[in-house]
């Protein structure tokens, strides 16, 4: 459209110069302006101003002049419309082509380990593998981790009969676990006492139901649904490699390929020293070395939709077989927009149907359910389903000390340096001086920008968004999990599922947009027990404030200061340039105000008359007179 826009441009100023330059001298052009040629055309004072002929009486050879600027500037605008058509159908053969490289590349791949077999996992393999997934820092639990017992727990639906264990040792003893699952459970991962979402779920799960889980951050999800999908899995007869598409029992899908490398790496130790394997498909990384991976068979697959439904479009994965199906972090996926994929995936590629013997079973985890969520869900639910919810539907964990800070009434310089005041003033229990800190804001700039003013501050820091290759999140991830960075900044990437040992402070440099964001920001620490302490800078203007304090006003670990109950009450009339709080609320100190009376905010006095007119850019909403 802009080459186009461009050409027409090109053929009007062409205009103009047949105007200017082909009129013979001694042979004025007529134009409609003149009154002698107004005529019965009624269009006194209008002359042609467009490069194609009007009704009225010119030279011939102007007016040819004229048509062909038209034309010419037609014919480059369709040209040009015809150069970006096949710019883009070329890039679109290429990426055709390209795919189906790699779909033959897998295919031959699987043929030659058909003809030479898989390699063997001996004992050199294993000794590396135990190694790597059970030689890194695991998370301990904290000193609250028995204050699980009094959370209060919801469950509807079901069949009546789902039981309620107390330890993983009973769980394993009243279900039949293969004896290489069990010593993973208890012994290597070290499964003691189950968390509520894990007494209630894993035994419904390991009976057949259908279950949608609601839980706190932090309260062992991920394990609750690894737990009976790879016990189901063992039990189960192993297929063999056959050639075609891979035909996995199980998929796991979740929104961030963070979550799916977590996931995977999870179900890598319960499925230690066994025939299980788990290969992990994500987009944003090349594809080929996950069709090598999948190539040598597959019984899980943990997945985003977008790349699975690709691999399915392949040809090289098929879902005629898949007897589990679980959605981690199921709002966020829906909410996302990957509703279409997922739908595409579950009904449109000969996945069994929910429900009964030969059917499918389908777990949702999250932390968060809205209705509008929950009714979306029942689509993909068996109608008997099991309904638990841990604690209050979105509601944060009370591990986490939550405070505010009040930057309505600072410039970004100001803000700045409360963020880097928030960080040092959190001492850490190792040698390093800042505790392990994870920033959240709301755009890959300001990520930047932050990392950045924070290297200059000497402060170890990384940064983490979508706008990174996945080389670059996975290296940011890894020094921040093995200390070699103290904060991590990040954008809602990092919100959603990530378990990163040892968080002690999450400061939210931006408020989210909504309060379930909020709830999964501030649950990155006080997991498993643990006490964390999250601090929120709140701006001028933030939409989200009032359904935040409406979820945590209950909260013990909270405390709600005044001045955010008016910027609440606020909120949703301070948009930018409005009033409300920073004019009611907001004062500046004079000598003559007491303690009880000053509000540390940002107030000014009228200037006074004949006084100059200046906007200060360190105002919350609006510039004030001074």
């Amino acid at each position: 459209m802009r080459r186009a826009l461009a050409c027409f441009t090109c053929a009007v100023v062409a205009h103009g110069i047949t105007r200017s330059f082909v009129v013979a001298p001694g042979m004025p052009e007529v134009s409609l302006s003149q009154s002698g040629q107004r005529g019965q055309s009624g269009q006194r004072g209008l002359s042609s101003s467009l490069p194609w002929p009007r009704s009225r009486r010119s030279w011939p050879h102007v007016d040819r002049c004229r048509l062909l600027c038209a034309v010419t500037g037609f014919a480059v605008a369709l040209r040009a419309f015809e150069g970006s058509h096949s710019m883009r159908f070329g890039q679109y053969q290429m990426r055709e082509a390209k795919r189906k490289r790699e779909a033959a590349q897998f295919f031959t791949y699987q043929a030659r380990l058909l003809r030479t077999g898989i390699p063997p996992r001996d004992d050199l393999y294993w000794r590396r593998e135990e190694r790597m997934l059970f030689g890194t820092a695991q998370m301990e639990k904290g000193i609250n981790f028995d204050a699980y017992d009094e959370v209060e727990v919801d469950r509807r639906g079901g069949m009546g009969d789902e039981a309620v264990c107390n330890s993983f040792q009973e769980i394993c003893q009243k279900f039949t676990m293969p004896k290489e699952l069990v010593d993973n459970v208890l012994k290597r991962c070290g499964y003691g006492k189950p968390t509520p979402v894990q007494k209630h779920a894993v035994p419904a799960a390991l009976s057949g139901n259908d279950v949608m889980v609601c839980a706190q951050t932090g309260s062992g999800k991920t394990a609750a649904f690894l737990v009976p999908l790879i016990a189901e899995t063992l039990t189960a007869e192993q297929q063999k490699l056959v050639e075609g598409a891979i035909q996995p029992s199980a998929i796991i899908m979740a929104p961030t390929r963070e979550l799916c490398q977590q996931i995977t790496l999870e179900a890598r130790k319960l499925c230690f020293r066994t025939a299980a394997r788990v290969v992990a498909v994500y987009g944003g990384a090349d594809a080929l070395p996950q069709l090598k991976a999948l190539a040598e068979g597959a019984e899980i697959i943990v997945c985003t939709p977008g790349r699975l439904e690709d691999f399915l479009e392949r040809g090289v994965v098929s879902m005629r077989k898949v007897r589990y199906c679980i959605l981690d972090e199921a709002d966020r996926m829906l909410d996302m927009g990957f509703e279409p994929q997922i739908r595409s995936i579950i009904e449109g590629h000969s996945m069994p149907e929910s429900g009964g013997e030969d059917g499918r079973q389908t777990m949702m985890f999250s932390a968060t359910f809205p209705r509008e969520m929950q009714d979306l869900a029942l689509d993909f639910l068996d109608p008997t389903y099991l309904w638990i919810a841990v604690g209050r539907v979105g509601e944060a964990c009370d591990n986490v000390v939550q405070r505010f800070r009040d930057a309505s009434t600072t410039d970004l310089e100001g803000k700045f340096e409360m963020l880097v005041e928030a960080v040092k003033e959190v001492e850490s229990t190792d040698d390093s001086k800042v505790a392990k800190t994870l920033v959240f804001a709301n755009s890959k700039t300001t990520v930047d920008a932050i990392t950045w003013r924070l290297s200059d501050a000497r402060i170890r820091s990384m940064q983490i968004h979508g706008g990174l290759s996945q080389g670059q999140r996975d290296r940011a991830l890894s020094d921040f999990r093995n200390g070699r960075v103290s904060v991590l900044v990040a954008t809602d990437v990092a919100a959603r599922g990530l378990d990163l040992p040892g968080i002690d402070h999450v400061v939210n440099y931006e408020m989210p947009k909504n309060a379930e964001d909020y709830t999964h920001r501030i649950g990155r620490t006080g997991r498993i027990g643990n006490t964390g302490l999250s601090t929120s800078l709140i701006g001028n203007w933030e939409p989200a404030l009032r359904d935040i304090l409406k979820s945590i006003r209950d909260m013990k670990s909270a405390e709600i200061p005044e001045w955010l109950e008016f910027h609440a009450q606020g909120g949703a009339r301070n948009r930018p340039g409005g009033g409300g709080y920073p004019s009611r609320y907001n004062q500046i100190r004079r000598p003559e105000m007491d303690e009880s009376r000053f509000n540390p905010g940002y107030a000014r006095p009228r200037p006074q008359v004949g006084s100059p007119r200046r906007v200060d850019t360190t105002s919350p909403s609006r510039g004030t007179r001074q």
